[in-house]
């Protein structure tokens, strides 16, 4: 009796260690800054999928391509609030920040990721699932909006256009040196 207990002490204890390794790996994956550091997790089959996996969704350089157009140079902070795991794939709950939203004070973007993973413990799938209670970050731009529109109209009009943010690298590196002046002045007001 005493082997069997100790045989089930140590198989929770691997796979609780395999879990940490897991969830290490989908926090590094989740908080990656540049496409490098996102594509070392990916396997070269990975497809990333919007709200559910139909249809041929963004293959690994399409969406390395995404990200690093608007995502990597906003520097990501992904904090998971919970997770489930069955087999191989991963559901995991998270709130997203990152320099834009905690410049504008924006309380982020809630919402769920769930991360497939293959035998080579690489992850080959993504549907990325928006929390539909997460409010608009329009609320808390549009102060620097009205900011800009004043005193830098020509630099707001090649990054909001028509009420919408140009999502492109360039576009989110001058977002967050207007946000800074922004911000900066603000400061001084308080």
């Amino acid at each position: 009796m005493k082997k069997k207990h100790l045989l089930f002490i140590i198989l929770i204890f691997i796979a609780s260690c395999t879990q940490k390794t897991y969830l290490r790996k989908i926090t590094e994956y989740l908080n990656a800054s540049t496409v490098d550091e996102k594509a070392r997790f990916m396997a070269d089959n990975y497809h990333s999928y919007f709200m559910e996996a139909t249809g041929e969704g963004e293959n690994k350089n399409a969406s390395l391509q995404s990200f690093q157009n608007w995502d990597a140079p906003l520097h990501p902070q992904i904090d998971i609030t919970s997770y489930t795991v069955d087999k191989n794939i991963w559901k995991v709950k998270f709130n997203e920040q990152n320099d834009f939203s905690k410049l504008i004070s924006f309380p982020g973007w809630k919402g769920t990721e769930v991360i497939t993973f293959n035998s080579q413990k690489l992850i080959e799938q993504t549907v990325y699932i928006p929390d539909s209670t997460n409010p608009s970050y329009k609320k808390w731009l549009q102060p620097a909006v009205d900011w800009l529109q004043i005193t830098m109209p020509d630099s707001l009009v090649t990054v909001y256009q028509n009420g919408r943010l140009i999502q492109n690298e360039e576009s989110a590196k001058k977002w967050m040196r207007l946000l800074k002046q922004w911000k900066k002045v603000q400061t001084k007001q308080q």
